[in-house]
């Protein structure tokens, strides 16, 4: 158990900093419609469709700390890279105390982009989700922003399986072009 909490702290860092500042899912409604070259599964517009709601629901239950809905709505590949074999250990490792209110955030998602396989990351759909805290609060419009990976689950779902923190937005360069190659290397 000690040793599966340690392997956790670097994860809780990568989940607080998702969890943490997600509020409404407040989304780009022609995000919606974007389906990369073709999407994942057989391509047009459900597919992206699909994976930016699983993203919300994901950022849901995470704002909500909701954990064992925001566990099921990862990979088990992904919980057990973080040391968990069951939904149960998930939620022990990812549960945490909210340090601060953000119900004056808002989510926003960007370009739904077909992603390829990557080391233990089979193909999905990738995209940015941005939050931003509102001008006036002490962060003073802060925003943050994270490339996930989501990939087919059963029945037609979509899992989160990669969340990597985006540090540069690629502030000039196509949102799909960022979210890739940030997915590639982590």
């Amino acid at each position: 158990m000690a040793a599966r909490v340690g392997r956790a702290a670097g994860v809780l860092a990568m989940v607080m900093a998702v969890a943490l500042p997600l509020a409404g899912c407040d989304g780009d409604d022609a995000t919606a419609t974007h389906t990369g070259r073709g999407g994942v599964g057989g391509g047009g517009k459900k597919p992206a469709a699909g994976a930016i709601e699983a993203a919300r629901v994901y950022q849901q239950a995470s704002l909500e700390q909701d954990w064992k809905a925001a566990c099921e709505a990862r990979t088990e590949r992904l919980r057990r890279s973080w040391g968990a074999d069951t939904i149960a250990e998930c939620v022990e490792i990812t549960r945490t105390p909210r340090l601060r209110d953000r119900s004056d955030a808002q989510v926003s998602t960007g370009e739904a982009v077909e992603v390829e396989a990557f080391g233990p990351h089979p193909a999905g759909i990738g995209l940015r989700v941005t939050v931003t805290v509102e001008p006036g609060t002490a962060e003073r419009g802060m925003s943050m922003h994270t490339a996930l990976r989501l990939v087919p689950g059963e029945r037609g779902t979509w899992l989160v399986d990669q969340a990597v923190n985006l540090t540069d937005p690629g502030t000039g360069t196509p949102d799909g072009e960022t979210v890739r190659a940030t997915l590639r290397r982590k």
